[in-house]
């Protein structure tokens, strides 16, 4: 994994694109700051939270459930069978109702879950233990204006001029005073 270039939500949720990377509504910044700290800290965060481990969160336990409850489905009677009863002919009336049964019964399950949902959660859960360990290294959140969104927009992600523009930003004391932002949870 490269080092993140900016200590940022939507950067570490986005792992590197080879074209301009949409450019963040916040960054974490700390005054004075050297530019190889600040990319060690933003690396080392980023696979606290990338690493964090889920699978005890009500979420990962909704989706084994449902995952479980799916694999019990394609192997109990409920899976359909494609052919006749001999084997050999076309699929019946029966089968095409026990496979919209099936199809159903699937379907239920998956939205039952509620797999975008789960899927925020976890998300939040993983960028929560970024910004931790960012605060624990005396980061603090700030809000990009109009004007930085757009001059990151023209820059390349994972390019020496996108870390160079937003280290810039990140280590500014005027900055980060004037366009702190609020950790949300």
């Amino acid at each position: 994994m490269r080092p993140l270039s900016v200590i940022s939500l939507t950067s570490a949720a986005l792992a590197g694109a080879a074209v301009a990377a949409p450019a963040p509504q916040e960054s974490w910044g700390k005054a004075g700051v050297s530019l190889d700290q600040y990319r060690q800290d933003a690396l080392e965060c980023g696979l606290q939270g990338h690493y964090t481990d889920i699978s005890k969160t009500e979420d990962a336990k909704e989706f084994v459930r449902a995952s479980r409850q799916l694999d019990t489905m394609t192997t109990s009677t409920y899976a359909p069978n494609t052919t006749s009863a001999g084997g050999t002919g076309p699929v019946g009336t029966d089968t095409v109702d026990q496979m919209a049964r099936y199809a159903a019964n699937q379907q239920h399950v998956i939205q039952g879950v509620r797999p975008d949902e789960r899927f925020r959660n976890i998300k939040k859960t993983l960028v929560l233990k970024t910004q931790q360990c960012l605060t624990q290294r005396g980061y603090s959140p700030f809000t990009l204006t109009g004007e930085q969104r757009r001059q990151l927009k023209h820059l390349k992600a994972g390019s020496d001029a996108r870390r160079a523009y937003l280290y810039s930003l990140a280590s500014n004391p005027a900055v980060l005073q004037s366009q702190r932002a609020a950790v949300q949870q």
